[in-house]
């Protein structure tokens, strides 16, 4: 069985290690602080007879020392977000070290059990999530790391060689994805809706965009209404358009103006310059490409009807992800043995999980969030339902 004590304790420990204004864990990806968890984690396993090394991405694998054979992992990442929650990420990354426990005699197939950690899974300080994951998987460019940078302009392979220099006790390893037969993620839900441990099917893929709209700087007293072309309330028009369009699409498609940027920005001056960023997210392709038809069109109309210049500019994209239905039909099925509600779901939210299920078969399993939003220090999940996930990614590596 699961140790529930232990992993409390050891979630109590991460939490400790750095802290928001808010009171949330507050690791942003490459710090110094995420490079102290990861320490930490490393230290945890090594007492668990793994052996812990860093690869080139910053990720952390912990292996038994001397296999070399087939293997089956398991983890999530520590990085987080400002002011974050206790269990995301962390939760994962605990667990892991739980199912390596488990299933340390091997699993019925003969696979030995490892964790792995990905490192800078957060989107906040360098905005692009899932680094670790993705410079793993190939699709994202270890160059494409000087082009990203923090609020500080400190670029992400910066960062990523001071965090690599923080933990220069840990050996470089190369990661081992020939002999990975399965993977595993538990994560915090990130929807209160769940209520019941999800057994995640379905991954979606943010798209990304950054509208600009140029009209004219005029004096706020002087110009008459019927005379502006002003770009903030064109931008308005937008922002309720893309409500619109998201609308009408099932529910799992959804659409966010997150950011605004605005010149010349002066209270006396109309709006010349507006840039809105724009993130489209769902699971089903036809629904995104119907939503990103209807955003363009709407972007059109409005720039036509208020003579504002409009571009349109793709900043990322990506296709929705399948997990292994084998993997999902096996925790289905062990779910049912045990008597552990659960249900078949889908995340909005990216995960390490969609990214590694292109190197190796992947399972990824969400807890019953409680306590409020996932993503604030308010963020909590019962013990007994941390245990269940925990059972059910056992049986489930068990097989593979």
């Amino acid at each position: 069985m699961v140790d529930g004590a232990r992993i409390g304790a050891r979630l109590q420990e991460l939490w400790q290690i750095a802290r928001g204004p808010g009171g949330g864990a507050d690791r942003p990806a490459y710090s110094s602080a995420e490079a102290e968890a990861i320490a930490l984690v490393a230290r945890w396993a090594r007492e668990a007879d793994l052996a812990p090394g860093l690869d080139e991405h910053g990720n952390l694998w912990a292996l038994p020392a001397g296999w070399e054979g087939p293997l089956v992992t398991s983890g999530s990442h520590l990085d987080t977000v400002p002011d974050g929650g206790r269990y995301d990420g962390a939760l994962g990354t605990v667990l892991g070290l739980e199912l390596a426990h488990e299933l340390r005699r091997g699993t019925a197939t003969g696979a030995r059990p490892g964790l792995l950690v990905c490192a800078a899974e957060e989107a906040p300080r360098f905005g692009a999530g899932t680094i670790g994951s993705r410079l793993l998987a190939g699709t994202l460019a270890p160059a494409a790391l000087s082009e990203l940078r923090d609020a500080d302009g400190t670029t992400a392979a910066q960062a990523l060689s001071q965090y690599r220099s923080a933990l220069t006790e840990l050996p470089a390893v190369a990661p081992p994805i020939a002999r990975l037969r399965a993977h595993a993620e538990i994560h915090i839900a990130q929807r209160r809706a769940l209520r019941e441990i999800g057994v995640v099917t379905r991954v979606a893929s943010p798209q990304r965009m950054e509208i600009e709209l140029v009209g004219d700087a005029g004096h706020s007293g002087e110009v008459t209404m019927e005379d502006r072309r002003d770009a903030l309330a064109a931008a308005g028009e937008v922002v309720l358009a893309v409500e619109r369009a998201a609308r009408a699409e099932p529910r799992e498609t959804v659409a966010t103006v997150g950011t605004l940027a605005l010149a010349p920005g002066a209270l006396s001056v109309i709006p010349a310059h507006v840039r809105l960023g724009l993130d489209a997210r769902g699971i089903d392709s036809t629904s995104l490409a119907r939503l990103d038809a209807a955003i363009r069109a709407a972007v059109a109309e409005i720039a036509a009807r208020r003579g504002i210049e409009a571009q349109i500019r793709r900043l990322r994209t990506g296709e929705p992800v399948t997990l292994d239905g084998r993997l999902a039909g096996a925790a289905l099925d062990a779910a049912r043995r045990r008597g552990i509600a659960t249900c078949e779901t889908w995340s909005g939210a990216g995960h390490d999980a969609q990214h590694l299920a292109a190197l190796t078969p992947t399972l990824l399993l969400f807890v019953p969030l409680h306590g409020g939003e996932s993503h604030t220090p308010l963020e909590d999940a019962a013990e007994r339902e941390i245990a269940d996930a925990a059972l059910l990614a056992v049986d489930v590596l068990d097989t593979v």
